[in-house]
């Protein structure tokens, strides 16, 4: 394989190149770095043996190209070549390719094994999409062909001949990918059918590409719903039209995307940003927020009217103390322990309704390369929290030059972190906003630490000058029901601490001092919306039922007693999910007997006859309890997770069975639900340490009904054979499609994986769904796809009769029921 040199006066910048790259190749290219150089202070250069290293890395009989900046990037490259071995120099190209889209183009090129022609070729003409679309000459051959051709002026697109035989193969495709084949599916096309020994083009249309060239294929534009055709002709055609055939069966590779597409607002909707697809290439641009005069215009993540005035959030980064050295080991300790207590309070963040953002969070955390990076960097004699920000601050750029707009808004989830680590390192907190009168909050950005402890009586609406829609700052907003702009820029520079601001979510501007008119309209408007609020919580209490009569239940999640008040008025139906790590997170010490079975008692009480579901404790290694130290596992996600952990230490278990059974005594409305099933057995042991506390409690059969979670692939397998064995099933897709997918759901590289749209997965819940529903015992869900609408429909059709998610969703969740 053709090997790739990145030479940049950037680390970052050929850090985030190549990460581009292995994207688009899905780290099938032999690509290397040769960035900047070793001097922390001044890291903005190149180095010739860096070079000539990386050269050496990637070499092999098929050559290497190289990829450079301007000035000392091409000299240094020059040097390194003067120093390598002449044998090895004829094996390597330098070409003037632009460093980003050429990287791009000859890494698609490299991985589906092209000759180093090829790549140079496709390399060189990777502007020519850009210019074409911009309206600029395109000079020389405008496709290559996959040939081993020595000579150049044979790399252009040839119609496809006949076979001796007169034979040529072809397949017509109507694409559905949401974006077209915009670049990863070109690269994946290009990948395939590469290898085979066959002349093919690709054809939209009058226009003819060769399907063999990423350049080429983009250039087509193919968009949703447009119909392609492959032509093929040579020795493996046939082979080349079924792997063709195949990835068309799949959409690109894309299939997930297509499948929320299906189900929500079809090609030309917003989901295929939200979920990450690449915004640099939208079929329809988005409408630009033109603010009338008096008004600035920004991007609206949270609906409503406020009228308030103004107050101005800002906290910095703390600084970096000016101190000695005091060792690496010193150091380390000092960063490991800041680490360790920033994670153990996500993890008491992570059990409310939205605590999956601090769970992502802790994971993000968890990220071993983190450590790595900052051994490397102590080892240097940096003291702690020097070394914390530089890693840092490396891994916010990287997100930043992320491909698509959602991970680059995970940006300021990395900045959240950094932030909360430096001040544990160095106990400045900063100066406090204290706020005494209902405000509307100004910022530059908001962290989600900073949205989560916001005190909602007094911060009526949010106003950021940056910021993004999906960002996890506007989730939560959301969630809070705040009305908020982000990116609204200039708003800081026009604002002052107390002048009286009109906050218009619904329309995306911000108003200063508007005409008397235009004032009682807008107060009209945010009426409007406070009455509409009370109406959609009246109609939150009726139930949920189909237009074809069928009436389902739904529930709320909740994480404690301060959730029960919010879900009773959102129209919950009874608990779903009560999550009770809170109990065992929010201490230093394991909570008694007698404070879990009031806590049970009085959440059950509160939903009067409706059903509370409680969840076994559910922690393990990638969730420790500070009050219960666990071992360390190499594999947290894959070791004593829920009930196995519970199993492990019965001590800690029957506590809690004790403590539920009490209070089901009390509250027969009370079922308990266990996570992490996977085995009969598990369920089995479940139930003989129920009937031992029953015994020791001095109870008859209580009656309580146990049921399990669907979280675990073996659980789905096993499904016959555990549903004689439980009262109910509850899918948790979260972990369900974390574990069928075989893809961690905190690590960014593989986000699209991570998708309960994914076929494998819908296949997983259909089957639990039938089977519970042929064995005569419900079967809810209680993981994110419940309170998804999008999914509503689809999981109807599946048999699901209970849904389960968190409260602020349940009347738009009980709305699409209806229309259902």
């Amino acid at each position: 394989m053709v090997g790739i040199v990145v030479v940049s006066h950037s680390t970052l910048l050929a850090q985030g190149v190549v990460e581009l790259a292995t994207q688009m190749t899905q780290g099938k290219a032999n690509i290397a770095i040769a960035a900047g150089v070793d001097d922390p202070e001044n890291p903005i250069g190149t180095d010739a043996i860096a070079v000539m290293a990386a050269i050496e890395q990637v070499c092999d009989d098929d050559g290497v190209v190289v990829l450079m900046d301007l000035g000392s990037a091409l000299l240094s490259t020059e040097m390194a070549l003067e120093l390598l071995d002449p044998e090895l120099v004829e094996k390597v190209s330098l070409i003037a390719a632009p460093i980003v889209e050429g990287t791009m183009a000859a890494s698609v090129a490299a991985a589906a094994g092209l000759t180093r022609e090829v790549v140079i070729a496709e390399a060189s003409s990777a502007l020519d999409v850009k210019k074409a679309h911009l309206g600029e000459t395109v000079d020389g051959p405008q496709d290559v062909l996959g040939r081993d051709d020595k000579d150049n002026s044979n790399l252009t697109l040839l119609t496809a001949p006949q076979n001796s035989d007169g034979l040529t193969l072809s397949v017509e495709w109507q694409v559905q990918n949401p974006h077209g084949l915009h670049a990863r599916p070109a690269a994946t096309i290009v990948g395939t059918l590469a290898s085979f020994d066959a002349d093919l083009a690709l054809f939209k249309g009058d226009q003819q590409a060769n399907a063999k060239s990423l350049n080429s294929i983009a250039k087509l534009g193919v968009r949703c719903g447009e119909v392609i055709r492959l032509q093929a002709n040579g020795a493996m055609a046939q082979q080349a039209v079924d792997a063709f055939t195949q990835l068309a069966n799949d959409h690109f590779g894309e299939a997930a995307q297509v499948s929320k597409m299906l189900v929500g607002e079809g090609c030309f909707g917003e989901q295929g940003e939200q979920d990450g697809d690449n915004p640099e290439e939208p079929l329809v641009p988005s409408p630009v927020n033109v603010a009338p005069e008096g008004a600035l215009a920004g991007i609206s993540v949270s609906d409503g009217v406020a009228i308030a005035p103004a107050a101005i959030f800002s906290v910095a980064m703390p600084a970096v103390p000016m101190r000695e050295f005091v060792g690496a080991s010193a150091e380390m300790l000092t960063l490991k322990n800041a680490i360790a207590q920033v994670q153990q309070d996500l993890t008491s963040e992570a059990v409310g309704p939205h605590g999956a953002i601090f769970e992502a969070h802790g994971l993000m955390l968890a990220d071993p390369e983190i450590i790595s990076a900052l051994e490397q960097m102590v080892a240097k004699n940096v003291t702690s929290e020097r070394a914390w920000l530089t890693v840092m601050e490396a891994l916010a750029a990287q997100y930043a030059a992320a491909e698509s707009q959602y991970m680059r808004e995970r940006e300021a989830d990395i900045w959240d972190i950094t932030r909360r680590v430096m001040i544990v390192l160095t106990g400045d907190k900063g100066s406090a906003l204290t706020l005494t009168d209902p405000v509307v909050l100004f910022a530059r950005d908001l962290m989600p630490s900073d949205v989560a402890s916001l005190d909602k009586s007094k911060v009526v609406a949010i106003c950021l000058s940056e910021g993004g829609k999906t960002s996890h700052s506007a989730i939560l907003a959301r969630a809070m029901g705040i009305p908020a702009l982000v990116k609204t820029k200039g708003c800081l520079e026009q604002v002052h601490a107390g002048d009286t601001v009109i906050l218009d979510g619904f329309a995306g501007h911000l108003w200063f001092a508007p005409p008397t008119d235009i004032e009682q309209a807008l107060e009209l408007k945010r009426q409007q919306w406070r009455d509409d609020i009370e109406n959609s919580a009246a109609n939150a209490q009726a139930p949920a039922i189909t237009k074809a009569g069928s009436a389902i239940s739904v529930l709320a999640n909740i994480g404690g007693p301060n959730d029960v008040e919010q879900a009773l008025a959102c129209g919950a139906e009874g608990v779903g999910l009560f999550r009770t790590e809170f109990l065992f997170q929010q201490s230093d010490v394991l909570p008694s007997e007698e404070e879990q079975y009031q806590v049970y008692r009085d959440i059950a009480a509160a939903f009067g006859d409706k059903p509370v579901t409680i969840r076994s404790l559910d922690v393990g290694g990638d969730k420790p309890l500070t009050a219960y130290p666990m071992p360390a596992e190499d594999n947290p996600f894959l070791g004593q997770r829920g009930v196995r952990l519970c199993l492990a230490h019965p001590e800690l278990f029957a506590t809690q069975l004790r403590a539920i059974l009490r209070a089901h005594a009390e509250q027969p409305n009370i079922q308990l639900m266990i996570p992490m099933i996977a085995t009969v057995d598990e369920v089995q042991q479940v139930k003989a340490l129920l009937v031992q506390q029953c015994a020791q409690l001095g109870l008859n059969d209580t009656g309580l009904a146990v049921g399990i979670m669907i979280e675990v692939p073996a659980a789905v397998f096993n499904a016959e054979a555990l549903a004689k064995e439980v009262d109910f099933f509850s899918i948790g897709t979260n972990d369900l499609t974390q574990y069928v997918m075989a893809a961690d759901r905190g690590n960014s590289a593989i986000a699209e994986l991570v998708d309960y749209f994914q076929p494998a997965v819908i296949s997983a819940i259909a089957h639990t769904c039938d089977v519970a529903n042929k064995a005569g015992i419900s079967v809810s869900m209680c993981g994110e796809m419940a309170g998804d609408t999008k999914a509503t429909e689809t999981l109807l059709s599946l048999g699901l009769s209970k849904f389960s998610a968190s409260a602020a969703l349940l009347p738009e969740l009980k709305a699409m029921i209806r229309r259902s």
